[in-house]
Order: structure tokens, then C-alpha cells, then sequence
């Protein structure tokens, strides 16, 4: 299962890039994550590893998350392990970044295979990325806000 997002943010891949490879500012615009732990030290690469508690409903989950790609500003793959998933299962968040005439073209992934999650729990995280809160505001609009938002 593979769930997509895209947004148009005007502004250059170099200004939005802060906001998706940097898991303290990736809080910021989705409000499902709860806290970051730090693994790894130092600038951000493959290999950079820290674990990361998603909310939802009413369930926090814990996952092991690590770069698996990284080429900035362009495109950045993150694995999750553990957490909910069973043993060897993962999910990977794929985002990647062109640059366009107006600013930046942002792309989202969300790569479930073989990752032990239920229908039920697929179909409301696709309902959750698609819609975002209750109010219907996407994340990835709350980025584009954050990145566009006067420095």
C-alpha cells in the first residue's frame, strides 16, 4: 500500500528542505508525532538514526526510524522499524523535492509493504494523511505555511 501527498510551496527546495530532513521540525507540521529521541549525532545522512512516537487515535507507538537515502535538497527516505510493526516489517516515508518556476513541488510517500498493519489501521492512516486533523487541513499545507512563512 502506498499513500501520496503533494504540495506546491513557493519557495526554493533549499528553504523547504529544513522542514522535512530535520525530525524536531517535521513536529511542527504533523501533530501525530509526540517526541523525538536522538540515536545519532551530528549532521543529518544515511545511516542518521532516532526513534519517534507517533499518536494514533488514542495509541502512541514508538519506531526506530532511520536514513536509509539522503540527497539534499532532493530527495530524503526514512525507514521505521519496530513500534507497532512485526518483527522485520517496516514502513518508509519517501519525500522528494523538485524545483519548479514558482519554488518547490514537495512529494510524500508513505510505503507500507508487508508491514503487518491491519486494513482497519491502513485505511484510517490514509484517511488521517488525506485529511489531516478533524479540521481537514493536510500536513503537508501546514509545511508549505512553516516554509513560505516570512524568515
Amino acid at each position: 500500500m502506498t499513500l501520496r501527498d503533494k504540495v506546491q510551496i513557493n519557495r526554493p527546495p533549499e528553504r523547504v528542505w529544513p522542514f522535512v530532513e530535520d525530525p524536531e521540525r517535521m513536529k511542527l507540521w504533523n501533530p501525530k508525532i509526540q517526541k523525538i529521541t536522538p540515536i545519532s549525532w551530528g549532521d543529518r545522512d544515511i545511516g542518521f538514526t532516532y526513534r519517534i512516537t507517533y499518536v494514533m487515535g488514542k495509541k502512541a507507538s514508538e519506531f526506530l526510524a532511520e536514513v536509509v537515502e539522503y540527497r539534499k535538497p532532493e530527495k530524503l527516505v526514512i525507514r521505521l522499524t519496530e513500534g507497532r510493526l512485526a518483527w522485520g516489517e517496516y514502513v518508509s516515508e519517501v519525500y522528494e523535492l523538485s524545483r519548479t518556476k514558482d519554488g518547490t513541488l514537495l512529494e510524500q510517500r508513505i510505503e507500507i509493504p508487508n508491514s503487518g498493519i491491519n486494513i482497519f489501521l491502513r485505511l484510517l492512516i490514509a484517511f488521517v494523511l488525506r485529511f489531516g486533523s478533524l479540521t481537514g487541513r493536510k500536513y503537508l499545507e501546514r509545511l508549505k505555511e512553516l516554509a513560505e512563512a516570512p524568515s
